[in-house]
């Protein structure tokens, strides 16, 4: 009995000691993966949030109640919410209301800061941007050394249109927490927006620096690339092909931005089937929609772009930049004769290629050689659309092949030589395919008149399938 009770006493030694030896082994994991998980989300790189996001679940998970975890979980889930277009939003407040973090909790310690930045973000993806810029002024003005709540104000002001506010957030943000590369990516989206693209390549810079297979980083350098009239960057092709299924996000901007470059390149077959696979791809992200209905709209997808246009102004105030130059590419494809939108100008291809085309429209030829002139020969010079609109502008005539704007370019061309056979017959191979397509629908019922020829309906068919509210798809019509 002796020796049976000290085989006992023993294991229960044993067992006292390795329950401490696995408790303190626990705790020493979760102190790690704690410290990890505050790490990348103080990084907020795209890789960083989706560590975090595994990390975090697998903290609450094993206690909901962990307030830390919560916060970090939910503020991911809001960023990628908020810059990824990603559907997560929902999970954050979730976990913050099993940890005891819902609406109404002060931000008055870390993680308090920390889960009302997340609710902010995560109601502004909602589509809340008037009410979420006034709440997060309240918050970040009480927590103004805390990155998060600032982060949440500077993405809130972007929203509402207030880029130059947006920026002095981020800035702010960045100094409480230099390390922050989600603030300076924000910022460098801000910048661009702003039209200063030289300024948002310093800041991608310092985050591609730290992390250079970043594909958000490397799809706004390119966009940088694209505004100074360069290369892109070499390391965005591997972005964009990454193992596995890429983020509905990355997948459209990467298709974006091939789309853009084949445009300005002169293909525009391979411009129009990249950009409609970006409005297939896209997530609800604002710029990301209002962006790809810009290039859509330019490309003759008029329709297409309006609808991606009217998801966006549920997202954001129609004053941003990105929903601004989308409704003025929507109307004038639509034939109309808008101007330039007050504010900020993106310095970017689409941009400067929707400036050229409003002051053709608006003040003809004269107008169209001011803009080109102001643009100046190296943008002109990098944009095959550009170039046509050049040779118009100096009366140049263009080849006669089928590419629909030069077509376009051609007919207005033989109509101010007042050869209105010519012009109708140039103008036939421009109804659909391009931004002017409206327009030469309307020079080419004019030229057809003036040869007392009624236009046959079924040419403008491609015209009505892709824009249905063309000004002068009833003028088309023929008379009875």
């Amino acid at each position: 009995m002796r020796g049976v009770a000290w085989v006992l006493a023993v294991t229960a030694v044993v067992g006292a000691g390795l329950y401490l030896l696995l408790a303190r082994r626990g705790r020493d994991d979760d102190r790690r993966l704690s410290a990890d998980l505050g790490a990348a989300v103080d990084r907020g790189t795209f890789a960083d949030l989706g560590r975090a996001q595994a990390i975090g679940r697998r903290l609450v998970l094993f206690d909901g109640r962990n307030r830390e975890a919560a916060a970090a979980l939910a503020f991911a889930d809001a960023m990628l919410a908020v810059d990824y277009g990603a559907e997560t939003a929902g999970e954050a407040l979730h976990v913050l209301a099993g940890a005891g973090l819902a609406e109404g909790t002060a931000p008055d310690d870390g993680p308090g800061a920390m889960a009302a930045a997340a609710r902010l973000l995560a109601r502004l993806r909602g589509g809340d941007a008037a009410g979420t810029l006034k709440a997060a002024a309240v918050t970040a003005a009480g927590t103004p050394d805390v990155p998060y709540p600032l982060y949440a104000l500077g993405r809130a002001r972007a929203r509402a249109g207030d880029l130059p506010g947006a920026a002095r957030a981020l800035e702010a943000a960045i100094v409480a927490a230099p390390g922050f590369t989600a603030a300076r990516l924000a910022w460098a989206e801000a910048r661009l927006d702003l039209g200063d693209p030289q300024g948002a390549r310093a800041a991608l810079a310092a985050v591609l620096e730290q992390a250079p297979t970043d594909p958000r980083a490397l799809l706004l350098l390119d966009e940088v690339s694209a505004a100074l009239d360069q290369p892109g960057p070499p390391a965005l092709e591997a972005a964009c092909r990454p193992v596995g299924r890429p983020p509905p996000f990355i997948a459209a901007a990467c298709a974006l931005a091939r789309a853009g470059r084949a445009r300005r390149a002169g293909d525009r077959k391979a411009a129009r089937a990249q950009a409609e696979a970006a409005a297939r791809l896209i997530s609800d992200h604002p710029r990301l929609l209002g962006r790809t209905a810009v290039l859509l709209a330019q490309l003759g997808a008029v329709d297409q772009a309006a609808a991606l246009l009217a998801r966006a102004r549920r997202l954001a105030a129609p004053q941003t930049p990105a929903l601004a130059w989308a409704e003025a590419a929507v109307a004038l494809g639509r034939g109309r004769t808008p101007t330039p939108p007050e504010g900020a100008r993106p310095d970017d291809p689409e941009a400067r290629l929707l400036v050229a085309r409003m002051s053709l429209a608006g003040g003809g030829l004269a107008a169209l050689q001011a803009a080109l002139a102001a643009l100046g020969s190296t943008a002109i010079q990098a944009d095959a659309d550009l170039k046509t609109l050049a040779a118009l502008a100096a009366h140049k005539a263009g080849p006669d092949d089928a590419d629909p704007l030069r077509s376009y370019a051609a007919g207005l061309q033989a109509d101010l030589a007042s050869d209105p056979a010519r012009a109708a017959e140039r103008l036939a191979h421009a109804l659909s395919g391009h931004g002017d397509a409206c327009r030469a629908a309307g020079e080419y019922v004019s030229a057809l008149r003036a040869l007392k020829v009624h236009p046959r309906s079924e040419v403008f068919a491609p015209l009505r399938a892709e824009n249905a509210g063309c000004v002068n798809v009833e003028r088309a019509r023929p008379r009875k």
